[in-house]
């Protein structure tokens, strides 16, 4: 499958869990986020993922690797899922309704090329 990227990434390589949003009680296990843009995330997900999450909310919640004081959650709708790379499962989710500030602030880590 041939993918076009309709928006630069940055790599992240950022370690947190995952979970549906849809169904709180649905923990999807230890993740990485492996690469964000302003449109979306590229994650892979190491617990059990259901064949049913196509379209549904993913939580990602991970922590920066310098320190316990800053952490971020990414919450997107998930557009695919293949076989990662590690292991996991790889999950596609796109951002959707960002405010403004969420939107200036994924648009500073692309010129940046932020990794933490």
């Amino acid at each position: 499958m041939e993918y076009r990227r309709r928006a630069p990434r940055v790599a992240a390589g950022w370690s947190g869990k995952c979970r549906d949003e849809d169904d709180p009680q649905r923990d999807l296990g230890d993740c990485d986020v492996i690469d964000i843009s302003i449109l979306g995330a590229g994650i892979e997900v190491y617990g059990d993922v259901p064949g049913d999450l196509l379209g549904r909310r993913l939580v990602a919640e991970v922590q920066a690797p310098i320190g316990a004081s800053v952490s971020i959650r990414l919450v997107g709708e998930v557009r695919y899922t293949e076989q990662g790379a590690n292991g996991g499962t790889r999950v596609g989710i796109e951002f959707t309704d960002l405010s403004e500030t969420e939107r200036q602030i994924l648009h500073m880590m692309e010129l940046l090329k932020v990794v933490w």
